[in-house]
């Protein structure tokens, strides 16, 4: 759990901070990661009754899309070469998080 929820913070705090990155993170496409980011930071968002239900949200959302932490790791790292990029796909997971529709537009490079 602690793993999960440390990539979750990783990723949360590259993707503001970022520097060159490719047309798709880590084999994950743009969409999927605003997503998946999007599910995780709902989840991190919401009371749990206790940890290890929050846990097994979150690694649900991972599994869900056939994914590991490192590999979300490994996303947000090349997301983090790509400043620009990294703005746009924030405010993509900002806005899906509010419920605002995820449009195709809102996301870059996505193939």
């Amino acid at each position: 759990m602690r793993r999960l929820l440390c990539v979750h913070g990783v990723a949360l705090a590259l993707a503001t901070t970022a520097c060159d990155g490719g047309q798709r993170l880590s084999g994950i496409s743009d969409s999927t990661f605003v997503r998946v980011m999007a599910e995780l930071r709902t989840i991190q968002g919401q009371p749990w009754p206790d940890s290890t239900r929050k846990a097994a949200a979150l690694d649900s959302v991972l599994q869900s899309r056939g994914l590991t932490p490192a590999e979300l790791d490994e996303a947000a790292r090349q997301l983090a070469r790509d400043p620009e990029r990294a703005v746009q796909i924030w405010r993509s997971i900002d806005r899906h998080v509010r419920g605002d529709t995820l449009r195709p537009d809102t996301l870059t490079r996505d193939p």
